[in-house]
């Protein structure tokens, strides 16, 4: 993640643990913190794929020598206008966003250029997350480009991120690149443990988009 300035860091609600102790928290630990909570879900889900002999998941996640960025790749076992829905439709974003326990309201999601989109996530402990972001390009199903902060978080920490759609034998090949304001930032990032939550995520599309499948 990103940058080496110093933040303004004001909570929502309430805020626990290393916060709590007046001790400062590097920005990216809150901001990625929801999506890493839940590592018996994931264990769960992976017996899960084993038993049932599902294909496991291919999640790849690069981190360039020469830039600040994070390339991650996954494929998803269904057509891509499902996945595309899946990652645009309010009603999908609330169900995989965030870990188990949380409950998202979704107050904004304009999927077109220019379009603003944000998500409070209230955990169980009582604290609330804001994500926000605007739609900067949106070529459906292919592609869209976001941006990706946090409201009252963080300030001027704002990521830019390229999600895109692949589809080839009734399969999607999925790829997003996060732009980062410095390698300390991108590898701060990563180290916080982001590639378990992705898994998490990704879990929860899957059973999503078996469900659509389906229908």
């Amino acid at each position: 993640m990103l940058g080496a300035r110093i933040i303004a860091f004001r909570p929502i609600r309430k805020v626990t643990g290393e916060a709590m102790s007046g001790q400062p928290r590097h920005w990216f630990v809150t901001y990625w913190r929801f999506w890493h909570e839940n590592l018996d879900r994931l264990a769960h889900y992976v017996n899960h794929l084993m038993e049932d002999q599902m294909p496991l998941p291919d999640l790849k996640i690069e981190t360039p020598a020469d830039e600040a960025i994070v390339v991650s790749t996954r494929t998803f076992h269904a057509p891509r206008a499902l996945v595309w829905r899946v990652m645009t439709e309010p009603e999908h974003v609330a169900r995989w966003w965030g870990t188990e326990g949380q409950r998202n309201v979704i107050t904004a999601f304009d999927v077109r250029p220019g379009g603003k989109w944000r998500i409070e996530s209230h955990d169980p402990d009582g604290n609330v997350y804001i994500f926000i972001g605007e739609y900067r390009e949106v070529d459906e199903p292919a592609k869209f480009a976001w941006t990706f902060g946090m409201e009252n978080m963080f300030f001027g920490k704002t990521l830019l991120e390229t999600h895109t759609f692949e589809e080839a034998d009734g399969k999607t090949h999925y790829r997003s690149v996060s732009n980062f304001d410095s390698f300390e930032d991108r590898d701060g990032m990563v180290a916080s443990g982001m590639e378990t939550g992705m898994v998490h995520g990704f879990a929860v599309i899957d059973a999503i988009l078996a469900d659509l499948v389906k229908a």
